[in-house]
C-alpha cells in the first residue's frame, strides 16, 4: 500500500512520538536523566570550539556552503578557524549542552 506524502509525514511523526515516549519511559525506569535539545537548537552551525553561530550565507547546508567552498560534511567556523566533521562538531555541541 503506498501513502500520500501527507500521510507518510503523519506517520513519520506518529513514529518519533512514540519513540520519545518509550525513551522517555526507560529513562524513568532505569533512573536516568533524559536531556531533549530544542528543535531550532544550532548543533551543526555552532562552533564546538569558540560557540559561533554562523548565520545566513554562512550556514552549511546539505549541499554545503558554496561561498566559502565546502561540503555538506566539513566544519570549519570563520571566527576562529576551528576545523572538523559536521557530525562530530555536533556531538560535541549536544555534549556540551548537557553540562
Amino acid at each position: 500500500m503506498q501513502m500520500s506524502h501527507v500521510a507518510s509525514k503523519g506517520l513519520q511523526r506518529f513514529l518519533f512520538g512514540k519513540f520519545c515516549q518509550i525513551l522517555t519511559y526507560k529513562t524513568e525506569w532505569y533512573g536516568k536523566q533524559l536531556v531533549l535539545a530544542d528543535r531550532h537548537y544550532p548543533s551543526t552551525q555552532r562552533c564546538a570550539n569558540c560557540g559561533h553561530v554562523k548565520t545566513g550565507k554562512d550556514k552549511i547546508t546539505l549541499q554545503g556552503n558554496a561561498s566559502h567552498h565546502t561540503k555538506h560534511n566539513e566544519y570549519v567556523c570563520y571566527q576562529c578557524g576551528y576545523c572538523n566533521d559536521r557530525d562530530q562538531n555536533a556531538v560535541l555541541n549536544l555534549l556540551a549542552l548537557i553540562q
